[in-house]
């Protein structure tokens, strides 16, 4: 396999391939085809409380040719400006890759996280303790629908029930919820700065029968102050990936048109409008609202992503999911001074 020099959120995903229960363990032999040392392997999840402005994230970011990874949780309520602010703090940038010696069937990191697989692609088990500041996490993630596997074979999204309790800081909760979870492996992620607009990452379950996931770029169709800068990009290079869930069924995103209300100074997303046609040429119009809930989660330093909880309506029906936006430093740079 021939590494690509285009980065790897440049990459348009086209059709799917198969999944298989090997995909939710580590990836070794695909991995030693990538001798870039930002070659990565991941794997999230994300959970809400939405009527206490509650929201979870958590991630494992694998290293593999320096050894090290990266990872753990953060747990936050209400709109947070520093990561430091939030309720759980629970994430390590360093450690080394000995904690995966049991490949991801059943580790626990350093800081206190760990995650057992129950069942491959159908059934996992998030933990985390920290006595000292009453903080603790026990949930279960079940599938309601297989993986959306792209067609590189190196990436999966997966719509989840999610059920347990979290104790935030003495305080019980108790947590129901959906969520879209990922991996993704034989990927190199170099941290190069680049003049491009937010890309966002949206995901939605309604119910066990509809949910969708779209990552694309802000357009300047749309997004009228792009226009006419160096972020505005081709209209048919701004959709990187998406999927909708259906009646038992996964079908591409062929075409997408995102429009984004931003707050001046913050560049948080209020508002989201979002048209997704599909490859059975179905479109669906989907409207997001942000909660008072959002986190600057730094992965590296020429990027800022923020993660926020949405309310998003679709024909009828609400739920709540995420918007994870990836901001690049010119494009926060040039803004933040127009602001």
């Amino acid at each position: 396999m021939k590494t690509s020099d285009q980065p790897f959120y440049l990459t348009q995903n086209k059709g799917f391939d198969k999944p298989t229960p090997e995909d939710d363990l580590l990836h070794p032999e695909k991995n030693r085809q990538v001798r870039d040392n930002s070659l990565t392997e991941t794997q999230y999840f994300g959970f809400s409380v939405p009527e206490e402005q509650i929201q979870g994230v958590s991630y494992l970011w694998h290293h593999p040719n320096l050894g090290l990874v990266t990872g753990g949780l953060y747990v936050w309520q209400g709109d947070k400006h520093t990561a430091a602010a939030a309720e759980l703090c629970g994430y390590t940038d360093f450690m080394s890759d000995a904690a995966l010696k049991n490949d991801l069937h059943n580790y626990r990191f350093e800081n206190g996280y760990g995650v057992e697989i129950l069942e491959p692609l159908k059934r996992l088990h998030m933990t985390y303790s920290d006595p000292v500041r009453k903080n603790s996490v026990d949930l279960v993630f079940d599938a309601i629908a297989p993986p959306a596997m792209f067609g590189d074979g190196n990436h999966f999204e997966q719509p989840m029930k999610v059920s347990g309790e979290l104790v935030l800081r003495g305080k019980r909760y108790e947590v129901d919820c959906h969520c879209i979870r990922d991996r993704s492996w034989a990927k190199p992620r170099r941290e190069d700065n680049m003049p491009l607009p937010p890309v966002s990452w949206m995901t939605g379950v309604f119910n066990k029968d509809f949910a969708f996931c779209c990552n694309v770029f802000d357009q300047a169709s749309q997004n009228t102050e792009l226009a006419g800068t160096v972020f505005a990009m081709p209209e048919e290079k701004t959709l990187a990936a998406g999927w909708v869930f259906r009646n038992g069924r996964i079908s591409e995103v062929v075409s997408a048109k995102k429009r984004i209300v931003r707050e001046p100074g913050t560049l948080l997303a209020k508002i989201v409008d979002l048209e997704v046609t599909d490859e059975q040429g179905q479109t669906i119009i989907i409207h997001g609202k942000r909660l008072h809930t959002s986190f600057p989660w730094h992965i590296w330093p020429t990027l800022n992503v923020v993660v926020c909880a949405m309310q998003w309506e679709c024909e009828g029906m609400t739920t709540y999911g995420e918007n994870q936006e990836g901001h690049f430093s010119d494009y926060v740079s040039h803004f933040s001074r127009a602001a």
